[in-house]
């Protein structure tokens, strides 16, 4: 009996220990993530600028799977909302969540979603690219219907793909490389047993 009562305690303590783990690294890329929109770079006639925030979402989704992944790109978003200086240019508030970067940046929450159930389906390999990449479409995805629904003037008639979507290509298939990349190191490093 004592024996079972020890057991049950250790499942509890690893239970809590990995919470405490997965609530560390989610805070953790959410701060990463804020830091990341910061470092930015505006084309010619975009008002969408190339960030690394992006990066941040697809490791939310990478590393802590659906659920956390998830709760972390919501949190970074509705921190932002609150007005927490979290976007690009240290932007915050609803009328920004509104404007015409809004459906790139909820896209984040369905991507670091798509990333982590890719993931944890085991539907693709831990070093594939893909999960990152079609997270990556879904923040595309997002980002058309919004300019589609939304009139912000940008992008122009006939140019959606040509100056919403095809300025980040390169960019984000980079980003996507560096999160499997760092997604891979991780889950075999002696952190996988806490995710």
């Amino acid at each position: 009996m004592i024996s079972q009562t020890n057991s049950k305690n250790q499942k509890n303590l690893v239970f809590d220990e990995k919470i405490l783990v997965k609530l560390f690294i989610s805070l953790s890329l959410i701060i990463f993530t804020s830091i990341f929109a910061q470092i930015k770079y505006f084309l010619p006639d975009n008002p969408v600028p190339i960030t690394l925030q992006t990066f941040g979402v697809l490791l939310m989704g990478g590393i802590l799977g659906p659920r956390w992944g998830l709760g972390s790109s919501s949190a970074y978003i509705l921190l932002g909302i609150i007005g927490v200086p979290v976007f690009q240019g240290a932007n915050s508030g609803f009328d920004y969540v509104l404007g015409v970067t809004g459906g790139y940046i909820l896209g984040f929450i369905l991507a670091s979603f798509t990333v982590g159930i890719l993931i944890n389906k085991g539907l693709t390999n831990l070093t594939s690219i893909w999960p990152y990449i079609i997270g990556t479409m879904t923040i595309y995805f997002s980002a058309i219907i919004w300019l589609s629904v939304f009139d912000f003037t940008w992008p122009e008639d006939g140019k959606m793909l040509s100056q919403a979507v095809y300025p980040f290509l390169i960019g984000d298939f980079i980003k996507a490389i560096f999160a499997s990349i760092i997604t891979t190191l991780i889950f075999k490093s002696a952190l996988k047993k806490f995710i």
